[in-house]
């Protein structure tokens, strides 16, 4: 598979896992922040509804993956000692600066589990773990004969 392609489906795809962590973290610390008891059949429902209805965070985090991970390719070809940190911290600092960017254009940050610190720092936490599945679909090369190595 050409490296252009692998690059595009494998952004795409931890774009979507991250989108879907991240959302379902959301979800969680959302239901957690006003102290009530919610069943556990509720808060499946409340994820899964925030999953289908939240895609412009979509949208954000591929977007925010692509500049981030095109940065990262680029600067690991300078230092070769950060290849196997690269994407993970990549993934991360774009969760991290699209929420941020989010605050200084709406002063608020409208994924609203990520207001606090910890919720903040979750979201870059599914950032960071998308961004080293990446590294993983990244690293991978194709022999002639279809092998993987």
């Amino acid at each position: 598979m050409p490296a252009f392609i692998r690059f595009v489906l494998g952004l795409l795809g931890v774009a979507l896992a991250t989108y879907i962590f991240g959302t379902a973290v959301n979800s969680q610390f959302v239901m957690n922040a006003h102290g009530v008891p919610v069943a556990w059949g509720d808060r499946l429902n409340m994820t899964l509804f925030d999953i289908s209805s939240m895609l412009p965070y979509f949208v954000i985090i591929a977007v925010s993956f692509l500049i981030a991970f095109l940065i990262a390719a680029l600067l690991k070809r300078f230092l070769p000692r950060l290849a196997n940190i690269a994407y993970p911290i990549a993934g991360a600092a774009a969760i991290g600066a699209a929420l941020g960017l989010m605050y200084l254009t709406f002063q608020t940050i409208p994924i609203s589990g990520a207001r606090s610190t910890f919720g903040f720092l979750a979201q870059m936490a599914a950032g960071g773990l998308g961004g080293w599945v990446f590294g993983k679909i990244a690293q991978k090369k194709t022999l002639p004969s279809g092998l993987v190595r």
